[in-house]
């Protein structure tokens, strides 16, 4: 084993570590890498300091998942709200904390705001059943526009508070198909203060990791994804801000971290008797992943490695080439939901 490279450590035993929506669970001690576990045979924690250490910080309490400082312990606290948009020039995105990106007809955008409020966010869009994989294990109250009677009963079936539009259309502005939501109206209208857990590892003082990852490891400037039937992304980091932009291929957005993860994709039936389908993206299981990180001042960082998400209601977790979790700096997340063949190169830097 090199010098200086931590020990990898060993995997948990059972399945009793499982991940209930709305728990962080431990994590490393400051000099070994772990993960925020989902379950067994992920690489097992040390005794030490906890995936949510960052809580007891100076700084204040971090808002859950971007870890970022909070305005307030109440905004740390705040309950989670997710929004289907789509459209060629969606709004609203650019505050949401975790943006989940999946290639249907059209594209589609899954926001999810917790630590900032926004407004006039849209078009919303229907559910589809990617829905409710990817937000289960948050507990948000969730806001779209229209849906399948199917779809709508995959989406009741997980842990999401669903406030459509169809039922709850005093919550929105406008009509379809240009329903916009603000996120403090949705609040106002769901039960209950219940913060979502952390759902990446970040690196920082609390957790003792400086970089993404502790293999696989280069320090691009530029990136570009190509998608297999829907072109291509470039995304180019700013080294004054620490953020990636994406500069052709979607919306102008900035993001502490891309995380493109290729995932099955199958088709959902629409309609029966019309025989139509939609694809949608499949989240529960296992896969590579290309994760785009870096810091202010610093320089971008990029590595490759798996993700794994065995059931519903668990975490997905990010694991580098010798299995460590990927160190996420803090801010906000931009997921793409993959196809498979797509392909993500890098230039520049170092």
């Amino acid at each position: 084993m090199a010098s200086g490279q931590p020990a990898r450590p060993a995997r948990w035993a059972g399945s009793g570590l499982a991940v209930a929506a709305g728990m962080t669970v431990a994590a490393c001690a400051a000099s070994v890498p772990n993960p925020v576990a989902s379950g067994p045979g992920t690489p097992a924690a040390s005794p030490g300091a906890s995936a949510g250490a960052h809580r007891a910080t100076a700084s204040g309490p971090p808002a859950p998942l971007t870890g970022l400082p909070a305005a307030s312990t109440a905004d740390a606290a705040r309950r989670a709200i997710a929004l289907a948009v789509s459209g060629a020039h969606p709004h609203g995105l650019t505050l949401a904390d975790v943006v989940y990106q999946e290639f249907t007809a059209p594209v589609r955008y899954i926001a999810v705001f917790q630590s900032k409020q926004a407004t006039g966010v849209g078009p919303l869009t229907g559910t589809q059943p990617t829905d409710g994989q990817a937000l289960s294990v948050l507990r948000p109250l969730f806001g779209y526009d229209g849906g399948t009677p199917v779809f709508t009963k995959v989406l009741d079936h997980t842990n999401v508070t669903d406030l459509g539009f169809q039922t709850h259309p005093s919550l929105y502005s406008g009509a379809p198909p240009r329903v916009t939501a603000s996120t403090r109206a949705v609040l106002r209208a769901g039960r209950g203060r219940e913060a979502p857990p952390q759902i990446f590892y970040f690196r920082g003082a609390a957790t003792g990791r400086s970089a993404l990852a502790t293999a696989g490891l280069s320090r691009p400037s530029a990136a570009r994804v190509s998608i297999p039937g829907y072109g291509g992304q470039s995304w180019a980091f700013d080294s004054h801000t620490g953020l990636w932009a994406l500069t052709g291929g979607g919306p102008r957005v900035r993001a502490a971290n891309v995380v493109v993860q290729t995932v099955p994709y199958k088709h959902a039936v629409v309609s029966h008797r019309a025989g139509t389908t939609v694809p949608s993206a499949r989240l529960i299981g296992k896969g590579p992943v290309v994760v785009l990180s870096g810091s202010a001042g610093g320089s971008g960082m990029a590595a490759a490695g798996t993700w794994s998400k065995p059931h519903l209601n668990q975490l997905t977790d990010y694991f580098d080439k010798n299995g460590y979790p990927m160190a996420f700096q803090p801010g906000p997340t931009w997921v793409i939901f993959a196809p498979k063949g797509t392909r993500v190169s890098t230039s520049g830097g170092q």
